[in-house]
C-alpha cells in the first residue's frame, strides 16, 4: 500500500486541475503500426487531426516520409490524398487525411508520420508507421524472391 503525505496529495490534485483546464490547440491521432506490403500494391495511411478552430484557424495536415529528409507525400503521380472534415460544438474540428501510396516500390519502404501545423505556429506529430516492401505482384498474387 502506498502512503502519501498531505502536501503530496494536494500537489497531485492541483496538477490534475491545471491539466484538465488546459486545451491543446491541435492533436494528431492514429495507431503506430508496421505495414508489410508487396511491390506494386498500394498502401493507405490515415490520420485524424483534432483541433480547436479558435486557436488554430488555418491547419495544414500532411503525411511525410521521415527518411534522410522529411518529404511531404504530395506528388499526384505517386500519391492520392483525400480529406474529410467534421466539426462539433465548442469549436472543435476533426480532419481526417488519407494518403494512398500508389504502386508501392522498394524506394517507398521506410518510416512515415502524419504532421499538422497551425498557421499560428502550433504543431503536432503522430506516431511512426513503418512500411516494409516485399516481393512483387504477379497477376494479383504475391511472389516472394527466393535467393538472389
Amino acid at each position: 500500500m502506498t502512503c502519501f503525505k498531505a502536501p503530496t496529495v494536494l500537489l497531485l490534485v492541483t496538477l490534475c486541475v491545471f491539466s484538465a483546464e488546459e486545451k491543446v490547440p491541435v492533436e494528431v491521432l492514429y495507431k503506430g503500426v508496421i505495414i508489410t506490403t508487396a511491390r506494386g500494391s498500394s498502401v493507405q495511411l490515415s490520420c485524424d487531426a483534432v483541433y480547436d478552430f479558435e486557436q488554430c484557424s488555418l491547419l495544414h495536415v500532411v503525411w511525410v516520409n521521415v527518411g534522410k529528409q522529411i518529404v511531404e507525400l504530395t506528388d499526384p503521380r505517386r500519391f492520392f490524398t483525400t480529406v474529410n472534415e467534421t466539426f462539433s460544438e465548442d469549436n472543435m474540428r476533426r480532419r481526417q487525411v488519407v494518403t494512398e501510396i500508389l504502386n508501392v516500390s522498394p524506394e517507398d519502404a521506410g518510416q512515415f508520420q502524419c504532421q499538422a501545423e497551425c498557421e499560428e505556429g502550433q504543431t503536432a506529430m503522430g506516431l511512426f508507421i513503418w512500411i516494409n516492401v516485399t516481393g512483387r505482384v504477379c497477376f494479383g498474387i504475391v511472389m516472394e524472391y527466393l535467393g538472389s
